[in-house]
């Protein structure tokens, strides 16, 4: 095996391993209990949102030079600082808290299934889990980098157990539940993984990891990131696509309306067993625990950057540690409820900016950068909007805008952002050449991106 090839599967295992959330493992089921017989087209959704979209971040990223900063330049100087203070608001309602109760309710309660549904369980459950992040995030130990180290194959190696039997040996046969749109429900519903909104910020962090195995010129570079986005492509898929069919196979014993959490718990073990189930939850217990004390420990750190040492990050520790606690205990599935207006608010932003870095080199100028993200944020305000009123959070009248959003091509689809955003491209880029000015004066070394 050559040192290319070695280093692009070492790098798209690392990639597979950040996109791939033990959160994220009770949504592939669910879609595939809604979806029934029709889970191949859900299949096609949540691999756009959740598996394809996310590694392109990745390829994005690279793209414009390898650090989120240039790809934010072209919007704006205060774009970047904006994005990265709702990326902080988004992790502390989003995922801490969603980590904690999975954690909690997948891995702990699957262990211990009397304490299902006991509210108080929960509550001290939970309390021991954010001691327990604190702990290990205020005192730096190798236990964690040591779970870390063997937590992933442990995990992948259940997954692939409950994968190959749901297709050798399912549990049932996929029916029609007369569910319509299938498509277009797991498409939306990828983006609760929240993984593009992530990946744009951390994809510096691989693009500097190939750079520091020798390979500096772009053209290598992105050789590498590529082969490595494939591999992450195909491990991504094959977890959440086979968890996805789990669930088209128990289609017909589950109800849709049935808690998240406990649906996968009680699929996994219709499919392996008591004892797999008990496995499944020690692995995700312990990997949701690692996730949270990273996160916590660099949204921290980010924080005080943000503020400029006004906040210290022992003081943003405390902070997001008992918020966590505090979100989490209104339990996994009201959670979700919640937080999912703001994964729909910031999805369409994260998409455009994903998409714009891909295609660089056909963006004429900064004015196409502007008017798409603008569009992209007017979309993403409205369709939170109207997602929060059907959660009940709210009741905003939302009158001619409903018939507007609606008259959109491919709304039903989950795409009405597409050409709002193509005009705003249009419009922006025009803008900017009958100015006469730089196609990018905010992006130096602009040489080096063409390499």
């Amino acid at each position: 095996m050559n040192k290319s090839l070695r280093d692009s599967i070492v790098i798209g295992f690392a990639l597979f391993a950040v996109f791939f959330g033990a959160g994220n493992l009770i949504f592939p089921p669910l879609i595939g209990v809604v979806a029934g017989s029709a889970w191949a087209p859900a299949i096609a959704g949540l691999a756009i949102s959740g598996i394809i979209l996310p590694i392109a971040t990745i390829l994005g990223v690279d793209n414009m030079g390898g650090k989120f900063d240039r790809l934010c330049a072209p919007v704006s100087s205060w774009f970047c600082a904006a994005y990265m203070a709702f990326f902080v608001v988004f992790i502390l309602t989003c995922g801490i808290p969603r980590q904690g109760g999975v954690a909690v309710e997948t891995g702990l309660f699957s262990v211990l299934p009397s304490l299902q549904g006991n509210k108080v369980a929960l509550i001290v459950a939970l309390l021991c889990y954010y001691l327990l992040v604190y702990f290990f995030v205020t005192n730096k130990t190798s236990v964690i980098d040591l779970i870390g180290k063997y937590l992933t194959p442990f995990l992948l190696v259940i997954l692939a157990i409950i994968v190959v039997l749901s297709v050798v040996k399912p549990i049932g046969t996929p029916v029609d539940t007369g569910a319509t749109g299938n498509f277009t429900y797991a498409f939306l519903q990828g983006y609760q993984t929240g993984d593009v909104a992530v990946g744009i910020v951390i994809a510096g962090t691989f693009v500097a990891a190939v750079i520091e195995k020798g390979y500096t010129k772009k053209s290598e570079r992105t050789g590498i990131v590529l082969k490595a986005a494939i591999v992450a492509l195909v491990g991504l898929l094959f977890v959440y696509g086979g968890l996805l069919y789990l669930g088209a196979t128990g289609s017909s014993m589950f109800d849709s309306s049935m808690d998240q959490t406990a649906l996968l718990n009680a699929l996994v073990e219709k499919c392996i067993g008591r004892f797999g189930t008990a496995m499944l939850g020690v692995g995700v217990m312990l990997a949701c625990l690692t996730t949270t004390i990273g996160v916590i420990t660099t949204i921290s750190q980010l924080t005080e950057q943000l503020t400029k040492g006004k906040i210290k990050m022992k003081t943003a520790i405390i902070i997001y540690d008992v918020l966590g606690f505090a979100l989490a205990t209104i339990g996994v599935a009201n959670i979700i409820t919640y937080t999912y207006p703001v994964f729909v608010l910031i999805y369409p932003v994260a998409i455009v900016l994903t998409l714009l870095g891909c295609l660089k080199k056909f963006v004429p100028n900064h004015g196409a950068w502007k008017g798409a993200v603008l569009m992209a944020t007017l979309i993403g305000v409205y369709e939170a909007l109207v997602t929060m009123n059907a959660s009940n959070i709210t009741n905003i009248n939302l009158g001619i805008l409903a018939d507007v959003y609606n008259a959109l091509p491919l709304a039903a689809y989950g795409f009405a952002w597409l050409l709002p955003c193509v005009i705003g491209f249009v419009v922006g880029a025009v803008a900017v050449k009958a100015k006469g000015g730089e196609a990018y004066p905010m992006l130096e070394n602009e040489a080096e991106l063409a390499e």
